[in-house]
């Protein structure tokens, strides 16, 4: 009769594995659902990040934990799994409102306490867990469950748990690729919510139908040796835990210099990631029961150990191979012909070489603990899986908060790896204990030995690392090569810059070097240039003295991003405005932007400038209504995933409402690197919120500055020519970058809020819900793009005829010293409508007449 009911739970166990796989995915896409709601409100800095992961792995280890109590007693643990399969996604329906509810509470908390950032932190984190408890543990009781359910036989504990682990977690990198690559760039946040909970509800119902088929479960008789044996598994558990978090942080922080820091580059390396943990933790199960039914425990104890050696082994190694990656990099955009469809695909295998091969190891670790606990028929499996997870992820908590605060920033890459090695090897002495304890003192010796060596090894002996070479950026500017052989690469990124600064951050790995051929000094993120002293000067300028051009008697600014310190610098020309914020996400860049202090008129050493830790969305949300005068944004391009928060419609309208009344926003806008559609969402998506605007052109073609603001935003000379004369400093400023008259100020402006909004008229709008930017920029990274979306917008230019004919003939000069002869023209007609035979215009119009004329025929493009 029971090998009937067993044999019944069988057939049941394999229809399973769709819904195992099923609610793998949906975690997955819960746990991206989740951080990117999280991270609108709480922030992106270091700090938030590890209390978000804190709080998601810490309701992991709780469930799991929590099921290790119940799961060997149930008699329908299925029907348990389904019905917390229904509450996940019932949970995810209402988890939107719960966190618009908590949100003012947090803002109101703030205002009126004003608490420091540990005690704020700390409520952060309290809201976070409470936030997340619920759902995370269901999510971390689900195995436990299921392998209750699952395993008939325990001499198949290794292969069944193996099984579910691998299916789970393939499910999981299904996710990943589902929400990564389709769901939320087509489809948003709120339908992929939806989606996500209708496949819980669809996989909790039939968890429930397949439990009635299944039937009962006997209760497992609980023996005296097995819980014994399981606490000297728990430290392994820890430390393999430990070390896998560290090395995912490292692996991600190594991936993002290569692959650049996109959200199709995160699901790529997760996924990477994943394959290897799921393929692992799969493949182990059999090879696991064999050595158990062999050896006893001891079987799968020495493979474990010598698993968690393999790990070391082989992380230490491959970091060797780390300096190769750049040219790999190259090798695959060559070889799909830089195809913005095909490189992430490409991507996906360089990811995978150096993830995948430790990370099977990674996956074979939870099923050879998971067998070496379960020995026999009377061993609780239900409290294995349920401990030996929980322990699991409590080391994951400990790897990623160390590895975040302490390992990277202060050992960087290679000294966290090796730490993280460090770890593997004392798990598995910790896991060889038994074995020695029975060995002869020879082998007991030579195991000693052995393990002392490669811990000697692995501390001591670092792997090379290129500075130049490794923060080359070549996922952003392998189109900008022109000879992509191996000599070529290093000429372009290392032999022509001499290195000023490396700093591996808590969040960002920053460079600062300077060519020796021109002298430009240049600060990057990793790899990513951020800053320069000389290509990028006019923007860095002009986005922050345009704002102050139409600011009356600013008193507070804040600037968002500090890189270079020069937009912030040139700030600190105005003695009128009495503080200036600047929120910068990197604590290592405050160091950085010291060696550009001939540049940023030392804004640091200024009084009135206050450097803070956080990111600008955040830190804007935080701040009183009304009480910025001027805000200057200049942060990263808006198609890196987390800076993408800076650009959308919500994040403007919290800064309208941040904004004094006559408050002014400057915000830089790239033309590189994305299309015109692309292009007119972001514009469009500013003008829609700001009821005056003006956009400016700004470096080279390259770079816009829009101005937004409550009053009408006026283009006077009389302003213009007062910002160049007042300061001596700032005059010197703007003329370096050829600003010498005020027409000259009042030349870069392109067109008014009208024009704008006609210009993107019928294109969606970037908004937190569909991260339009952030999904479709990346696709046209390496697409040159600046002219069409120069031809788009040279059909609303917009030349301002500022009321004399003076003025109009100040502003056509301008004009034509940038070539810019169309406008030019423009601008002496309007001078010659009011004085038709003024000389100096007649003769103008024919001069630059015939200049246009020459630029047409020799095909420059205006």
């Amino acid at each position: 009769m029971q090998e009937l009911a067993d044999l019944r739970r069988q057939r049941v166990v394999v229809l399973l594995a769709p819904l195992f796989f099923l609610s793998g995915a949906t975690a997955l896409v819960y746990q991206i659902l989740w951080v990117r709601q999280l991270h609108l409100v709480f922030g992106t800095s270091q700090f938030a990040v590890a209390t978000v992961l804190a709080a998601f792995m810490g309701g992991l280890a709780t469930g799991g934990f929590w099921a290790a109590r119940s799961a060997d007693h149930l008699l329908r643990p299925l029907a348990r799994y389904a019905w917390l399969e229904l509450a996940i996604g019932a949970y995810a329906l209402i988890f939107p409102l719960l966190l618009d509810v908590v949100t003012p509470g947090l803002l109101a908390f703030h205002r009126a306490v004003g608490p420091g950032p540990l005690l704020f932190g700390a409520v952060e984190f309290l809201l976070v867990a409470v936030l997340l408890l619920v759902p995370t543990t269901c999510m971390g009781a689900t195995l436990p469950l299921l392998a209750r359910f699952a395993t008939a036989r325990r001499g198949e504990a290794g292969a069944v748990v193996g099984w579910l682990y691998g299916i789970n977690t393939f499910g999981a990198v299904a996710g990943v690729g589902l929400a990564g690559f389709w769901l939320l760039s087509d489809h948003g946040l709120r339908t992929t919510t939806l989606v996500a909970a209708a496949a819980n509800g669809l996989l909790g119902l039939g968890a429930l139908v397949l439990s009635h088929q299944g039937g009962d479960v006997p209760r497992a008789a609980v023996s005296d040796e097995a819980p014994r044996r399981l606490r000297a598994l728990l430290g392994v558990a820890a430390l393999s835990g430990f070390a896998a978090l560290v090395y995912e942080l490292a692996w991600f922080r190594l991936m993002a210099l290569i692959l650049g820091g996109s959200t199709y580059a995160f699901s790529v390396m997760l996924i990477a990631f994943l394959v290897g943990i799921a393929g692992g933790g799969w493949i182990a199960g059999p090879p696991a029961d064999r050595a158990m039914a062999r050896h006893g425990p001891s079987g799968p104890l020495v493979a474990l150990a010598a698993v968690q050696v393999g790990i070391a082994v082989l992380t230490w190694t491959m970091m060797w191979a780390w300096q190769e990656l750049p040219f790999a990099f190259v090798g695959l955009y060559d070889a799909v012909e830089g195809a913005d469809t095909l490189i992430w695909a490409a991507t996906l295998f360089l990811a995978a070489g150096v993830m995948a091969p430790p990370a099977l190891l990674m996956g074979a670790t939870f099923t050879l603990l998971v067998r070496t606990a379960i020995g026999g028929e009377r061993d609780p499996l239900g409290r294995a899986v349920g401990r030996l997870y929980g322990a699991n992820t409590l080391g994951g908590i400990a790897g990623a908060a160390l590895g975040g605060f302490v390992l990277l920033p202060w050992l960087d890459l290679t000294g966290a790896v090796r730490v993280a090695g460090t770890a593997n090897l004392a798990g598995a002495a910790l896991a060889a204990w038994g074995v020695w304890a029975t060995a002869s003192r020879s082998s007991r010796l030579g195991g000693a030995l052995t393990g002392a060596a490669l811990l000697a090894v692995g501390v001591l002996v670092p792997p090379p690392w290129n500075p130049l070479l490794m923060t080359a950026g070549m996922y952003k500017y392998v189109s900008d090569l022109e000879d992509h052989s191996r000599e070529g690469i290093l000429e372009y990124a290392v032999t022509g810059y001499r290195l000023l600064f490396y700093d591996e951050g808590l969040s960002t790995v920053v460079t600062v070097a300077q060519s020796r051929q021109t002298g430009n000094i240049w600060l990057a993120n990793n790899g990513k240039v951020d800053a320069s002293s000389t290509v990028d000067m006019p923007t860095q300028v002009l986005v922050s003295h345009l704002p102050m051009l139409f600011a009356p008697r600013p008193r507070k600014a804040l600037v968002i991003g500090l890189a270079s310190g020069i937009s912030a610098g040139a700030l600190t020309l105005y003695d009128e405005l009495e503080t200036i914020e600047v929120v910068e996400l990197e604590p290592a860049i405050v160091e950085a932007a010291r060696f550009f202090d001939d540049y940023n008129h030392r804004l640091l050493d200024d009084p009135r400038v206050r450097v803070i830790a956080n990111d600008g969305r955040n830190h804007l949300l935080l701040a009183p209504p009304g009480s910025l005068d001027v805000v200057v944004s200049e942060p990263s391009n808006p198609w890196i995933s987390g800076v993408s928060n800076l650009f959308t419609r919500e994040f403007f309208e919290t800064g309208l409402e941040r904004l004094s009344p006559d408050g002014v926003w400057g915000q830089w806008v790239q033309m590189y690197g994305m299309d015109d559609g692309d292009l007119r969402t972001l514009l469009g998506t500013f003008s829609d919120v700001f009821p005056h605007v003006a956009l400016f052109a700004a470096a080279e073609d390259a770079d816009l500055v829009l101005v937004g603001s409550r009053r009408p935003l006026t283009l006077d000379p009389y302003d213009a020519a007062a910002l160049l004369e007042d300061d001596l400093v700032r005059q010197e400023e703007l003329r370096a970058i050829g600003v010498v008259t005020p027409y000259d100020l009042l030349a870069y402006f392109q067109m008014d809020g009208a024009a704008l909004r006609e210009l993107s008229d019928g294109v969606p709008r970037n908004t937190d819900d569909n991260m339009r930017i952030e999904f479709s920029a990346p696709r046209n990274l390496h697409r040159e793009t600046v002219p069409e979306n120069l031809a788009v917008l040279y059909e609303h230019l917009q030349s301002p005829w500022l009321g004399t004919v003076e003025h109009g003939l100040g502003m056509g000069r301008a004009y034509a010293g940038r070539k810019e002869w169309v406008r030019a023209l423009i601008a002496i007609r309007e001078v010659l409508a009011v004085e038709p035979e003024h000389p100096e215009a007649v003769a103008l119009r024919v001069e630059w007449a015939k200049s246009l004329k020459e630029a047409l025929d020799g095909g420059e493009e205006e």
